[in-house]
């Protein structure tokens, strides 16, 4: 018994090396060779390393040309944008407040050549004039030139104005501008009768005229200017009596008139024999030129609904801010 159990333990434990036997004679045709099926494939198919059709190297080539035919594909070179002088300016030239803080190293910038760009680099320039008010005023019985210039307590007392004027095109010995501007005048003094004598009520007249036009400048290096400008104005007159209560008729009157004015300025640049403070003036407002003007101005108007007209040439000092 014992014999016959042993025998059917080793039959069992032969019969998978049979099977593989099996197996092996499969895979070898008696003493045929093994066919090497990945020396004699004729298959063709794209490969990882064929770009076009050309071998592996010729990609080292077209990268050593400036194409690259995996990554460059379909993507255009993007073109410079061209930069405008006053976009230098700012980005090189204009340093806000506190950005070099807490930096160990800046960059020395040359102050002189940055200071000759930027000074012929502005776009325009904000005048800021008091004109003193010699002008005459014709009137009947010359009342207005006689309560504001000899009445009891009169003040004459002129006008400060504003104007903007922006280049239309500059060169190394002239500029021209377009300008536009307005500005605000005031009188008063105590009303004179016909007869002469002295009225008890004040008279206050206010002026606003609105200037537009085009001008002329013709630079003397960094340090001046002589600057014209001249064109079409019109002149706002408010009367207002102290005898009259509000709302009643004459208290108050409103006045226009069409006309022209000229100006002529002498401008000082109060930056151009000083190249620090000019830098420094720049770096913390965009400002390219400061200048103190000495301004003559004549003007003309008299088209308004009562006999009156204003003219005359008179005088003033003021500044300009030439910006970038």
């Amino acid at each position: 018994m014992f014999r016959r159990n042993l025998a059917l333990i080793i039959a069992l434990l032969m019969l998978p090396l049979a099977v593989h036997a099996t197996d092996l004679d499969h895979a070898v045709s008696g003493d045929t060779d093994v066919e090497d099926t990945l020396a004699t494939s004729t298959v063709k198919g794209n490969s990882p390393y064929i770009v076009e059709g050309e071998p592996g190297e010729s990609v080292e080539n077209s990268k050593a040309n400036g194409t690259d035919s995996i990554f460059n594909h379909g993507v255009k070179e993007v073109s410079t944008e061209k930069i405008s002088e006053k976009k230098k300016l700012q980005d090189v030239g204009y340093t806000p407040p506190g950005t070099f803080e807490g930096q160990a190293n800046y960059i020395d910038l040359d102050k002189k050549k940055l200071n000759k760009d930027f000074r012929k680099a502005s776009a325009g320039g904000i005048n800021l004039t008091f004109i003193k008010n010699d002008y005459d005023y014709q009137s009947t019985n010359d009342i207005i030139n006689r309560t504001i210039g000899m009445g009891y307590k009169h003040i004459k007392g002129g006008a400060l104005h504003v104007r903007n004027d922006s280049y239309i095109f500059k060169t190394a010995f002239l500029n021209f501008h377009w300008s536009v501007g307005g500005g605000m005048g005031f009188n008063s003094g105590r009303g004179i009768f016909v007869d002469g004598k002295q009225s008890d009520a004040t008279f206050k007249l206010w002026e606003f005229p609105i200037d537009a036009g085009l001008g002329i400048e013709i630079p003397i290096a960094n340090w001046f200017k002589f600057a014209g400008t001249g064109g079409p104005s019109v002149l706002t007159l408010l009367q207002d009596r102290s005898d009259l209560g509000r709302g009643e008729a004459g208290k108050r009157k409103f006045q226009f008139s069409p006309g022209y004015f000229a100006s002529a300025q002498f401008k000082i640049n109060l930056l151009g024999f000083n190249d620090e403070a000019a830098y420094d003036l720049f770096t913390t407002s965009e400002l390219t030129n400061l200048f103190m003007n000495i301004e003559v101005r004549h003007e003309s108007y008299s088209h308004f609904a009562d006999p009156v007209q204003v003219s005359g040439t008179s005088y003033g000092i003021g500044f300009t801010f030439e910006y970038l």
